[in-house]
């Protein structure tokens, strides 16, 4: 049976925005953050990054980066939880902007 959930997609530079690597260890900090809350995800290899384009105001802005999914199959949601989660990526990850798109969907 159809069951409704909502598809959190978390898109992750594999550099600060002054181009150093970001360690190991904050990527698994977020798995482990994922797993707490949705209990899984699916995350990308950081060997296989995607590349990320996107235009600031006064330059063009490239990055590497990879997506961790998760689906929250809970009624009440979980937009405090990404709004936390945002704020602290900003900062542990050293961006400017991360990109977090949420879907609804129904999961078979």
């Amino acid at each position: 049976m159809p069951r409704r959930a909502r598809q959190s997609d978390i898109y992750l530079p594999l550099k600060t925005k002054e181009g150093q690597s970001i360690p190991k260890k904050r990527f698994v900090a977020v798995e482990q953050q994922l797993v707490q809350q949705f209990r899984g995800l699916t995350a990308q290899r950081r060997e296989f990054p995607l590349q990320g384009i996107w235009q600031g105001k006064t330059r063009l802005y490239v990055d590497e980066v990879i997506i961790m999914t998760a689906l929250d199959f809970r009624k009440q949601g979980s937009a405090r939880f990404i709004a936390r989660l945002k704020r602290s990526l900003l900062q542990d990850f050293e961006q400017i902007e991360i990109l977090i798109t949420e879907s609804s969907l129904w999961v078979h």
